[in-house]
């Protein structure tokens, strides 16, 4: 019996010892979940000794999740809204026929067999050097890396400004990766090809573009049917154990990607040296020693930030994809790899299909994206729409896009990617040269001393 009794004891010591054990792994576990949740919302906030803001914006507005609330479910535009917009806006350029007397345009979507050289002449800067024959053949191209389209075939920087290091004069706009251009003429060097980029012209670097055989070609690819779209402000391609042309290449912000899908998932094939497991099976397009477009089969891996096909357009998507820009530096029509006003916003609203003219005003005129002319609007009218519009809108004021985040306290707020700007309660020549993506109230003050919500012109809303 004493045996029996010692037995019993031991064992009752034993369970009292595993159950306490573990309450304590539960516990401690709840703990450490607890941390851990503490420690990522620390880590979503920025130290205000160590970043800057535009005065008027606290550090915690620096995060999305600060302005993505109950609205964060409403979609601002759908895909056949989108597809609607693209169709009604085709891309063109327009230029002086001497000849017809009278404006002319050339949709490059549509471009006829041949175009008279003198018409090539009338859409090039006559500096130029350029070859052009009387009958000019277009020729379809592939940007292969992302670039900038120049007024001239020249690395020169220029500016009236000897102590100017953004704004170079010759910059027409950017030219983005894999999009897809039309040639009409070679530089006297041959050096360069001057294209047409969907709304604007320019030279760029022969070396940046490869040629398709025709049209067909270089609307599936510039066009695929299947694509993954770049989400991240940009992705950094892997280094591959065999010789690529796609390694370490950079790709921005809404570029697609064709994606190969027949099969794939379930394929026991190699891509360069390894298998196809937790990786996207696609196509790079790259030029071949003889300027011509090639395709190399690469792996994507799936812990990139890509997307397959277009992201849904709501407003929570839009507000984090804009925030991906936050801190970067500002680039003048596409200069230092990074984006004006106009090119931010076009970045950002590509993710979801749509393809927008490079002015920031042209964007502000169009109908169909909710255009509002409120330059006769007073500031309390203004207010009272934006503290009803869906952020993740647009709003323009001379000169400059941008994007509206929601109202905090009274004050409407954007983020857009600006140059230089005069914040709240400081002179006219208290100048902060910002040259980045920032959040500010629309209380800035612009040179002329008016806020920048008394000089907002247009507001695009298409549910008002």
């Amino acid at each position: 019996m004493k045996r029996k009794t010692y037995i019993a004891v031991y064992s009752a010591i034993a369970f009292a010892v595993i159950i306490a054990t573990v309450f304590q792994v539960y516990s401690t576990g709840k703990a450490s979940d607890s941390m851990d949740i503490t420690t990522t919302l620390k880590e979503e906030t920025y130290d205000k000794d160590l970043v800057q803001t535009i005065e008027g914006t606290d550090t915690d507005m620096l995060v999305p999740e600060f302005w993505i609330r109950d609205r964060k479910d409403e979609v601002l535009f759908t895909s056949a809204e989108i597809e609607n917009f693209n169709n009604n806006n085709p891309d063109y350029v327009e230029y002086y026929s001497e000849e017809s007397l009278r404006n002319l345009k050339i949709f490059m979507d549509d471009m006829p067999e041949s175009i008279s050289g003198e018409d090539v002449r009338a859409l090039i800067d006559s500096e130029a050097q350029a070859v052009i024959p009387d009958e000019v053949t277009p020729q379809y191209a592939i940007c292969v890396e992302r670039s900038v389209a120049k007024s001239l075939p020249s690395d020169e920087f220029v500016s009236d400004d000897p102590d100017e290091i953004f704004f170079n004069d010759l910059i027409s706009a950017e030219v983005m990766t894999f999009t897809g251009v039309v040639v009409l003429c070679e530089s006297a060097d041959g050096n360069w090809d001057y294209i047409i980029n969907g709304s604007y012209c320019g030279w760029v670097k022969k070396e940046t573009l490869a040629i398709c055989k025709d049209k067909e070609e270089w609307l599936r690819i510039s066009n695929p049917d299947n694509f993954l779209v770049v989400t991240g402000s940009e992705i950094v391609m892997d280094e591959t154990a065999v010789p690529t042309s796609s390694s370490g290449m950079i790709l921005p912000m809404g570029t697609r990607i064709i994606l190969l899908d027949e099969g794939s998932a379930d394929s026991d094939e190699t891509v360069n040296g390894r298998s196809l497991i937790c990786a996207y099976h696609v196509e790079i397009p790259y030029r071949d020693a003889d300027g011509n477009v090639q395709l190399e089969e690469t792996l994507v891996p799936v812990s990139k930030d890509v997307n397959v096909g277009y992201l849904t357009m709501t407003s929570e998507s839009v507000i984090t994809q804009a925030f991906k820009f936050l801190g970067r530096v500002y680039g003048y029509g596409g200069t230092l790899s990074s984006n004006d006003c106009s090119g931010f916003i076009r970045q950002v609203y590509s993710c979801y299909g749509f393809r927008l003219p490079r002015n920031a005003k042209a964007i502000a005129e169009r109908s169909d994206l909710g255009s509002i002319d409120c330059t006769n609007m007073t500031v309390d009218k203004k207010k009272s729409i934006l503290a009803k519009m869906t952020p993740g809108l647009l709003l323009y004021m001379d000169g400059h896009i941008m994007m509206y985040l929601g109202t905090e306290e009274g004050m409407p707020y954007v983020i857009s990617s600006c140059a230089t700007c005069i914040e709240p309660g400081h002179e006219k020549e208290d100048i902060v040269d910002a040259y980045c993506v920032f959040v500010s109230g629309l209380d800035l003050v612009r040179a002329s001393g008016d806020t920048w919500l008394e000089d907002i012109s247009y507001i695009l809303w298409k549910e008002y």
